[in-house]
């Protein structure tokens, strides 16, 4: 394997570990990262002039013949924080913020990585068997990309939350507040119409499809989660010594008023990173129930 395809594994890694560290808002770190892994694969590419495609496109893209040769099946999940082009890149970033932040502030962070992650696998396997052929057995096309997994953000946000306003693009007009049944459900009929009509241009129509239908069945199964009912008291008096910013006094607000566990969680995390220590001044860490700051400050909530 190339060493710059081994960087851009180790980049893979570590978002994964971040992720799990539940310390930043997980859009966020999913964002950096494949803006990280592109400029990766820009270094890797041998003449930038001819094409876009390097080393870590082709050694970390996903191909549905590797299913039956079992071969790099672990480009399964790292097909999904590499990008063809610039374009491509950019466009798939910017629906990750405007639909991954919504989302993820609704059903907190380990619903939507839940619903990203699996979605996205959904989304290559649907494009996987559509590319399946009698006569040919599976396809040796290069499947690179998180739209896969971003449509299936978008299959949730309209399944858990088709009346919700947010800010959008409604065709090429960019709209501050729009619907998201027509929004979201607008790109989803473009996308099922392109797919059918057999549109391809480059792009894998049936993983948008697959990844949509596939997210909104997962948010489907993780919105029933068992979760903390509104009724139980959440004691925050303690927390809100840290309160030391506007963000942070909001942030614990919507913490106290939130249905869900999996969001309220979420709000506190936001709280912790624009929290401050009354005693030394620095960031405190959320650890399970508590807020602890290196200067030895302990709070508890519940």
């Amino acid at each position: 394997m190339h060493i710059l395809s081994i960087l851009a594994v180790a980049v893979v890694a570590a978002t994964l570990a971040l992720l799990l560290s539940r310390r930043y808002m997980a859009t966020y770190v999913l964002i950096m990262s494949n803006l990280l892994i592109f400029f990766i694969s820009i270094l890797s590419v041998p003449d930038l002039g001819q094409s876009m495609f390097g080393w870590v496109q082709f050694e970390l893209g996903f191909r549905a013949v590797y299913l039956e040769t079992g071969e790099n099946l672990w480009t399964i999940v790292t097909h999904m924080f590499v990008h063809a082009s610039l374009l491509h890149v950019v466009m798939n970033m910017l629906f990750l913020f405007l639909i991954g932040t919504q989302l993820e502030q609704r059903i907190g962070r380990g619903r939507m990585l839940a619903v990203y992650f699996l979605g996205g696998l959904v989304a290559v396997f649907t494009e996987t068997f559509l590319q399946w052929s009698p006569a040919a057995g599976h396809s040796t096309t290069l499947l690179v990309g998180a739209s896969g997994a971003i449509s299936a953000l978008m299959g949730a946000m309209l399944l858990l939350y088709p009346h919700d306003e947010i800010p959008f693009f409604l065709g090429p007009i960019f709209m501050q507040r729009v619907k998201v049944w027509l929004s979201v459900g607008t790109w989803f009929l473009i996308q099922a119409f392109l797919l059918v009509a057999g549109a391809e241009m480059g792009v894998a129509y049936g993983a948008h499809v697959g990844g949509f239908l596939g997210g909104a069945l997962v948010a489907r199964a993780v919105a029933h989660a068992p979760s903390a009912s509104k009724d139980e008291a959440l004691d925050i008096s303690e927390l809100s010594a840290c309160a030391s910013t506007p963000q942070a006094e909001r942030a614990l607000r919507e913490a106290a008023e939130a249905d869900e566990e999996d969001v309220r969680l979420a709000w506190l995390e936001e709280f912790a990173e624009n929290a401050r220590c009354p005693a030394c001044g620095q960031r405190p860490v959320l650890k399970g129930n508590k807020l602890k700051c290196g200067c030895g400050l302990e709070l508890r909530w519940r």
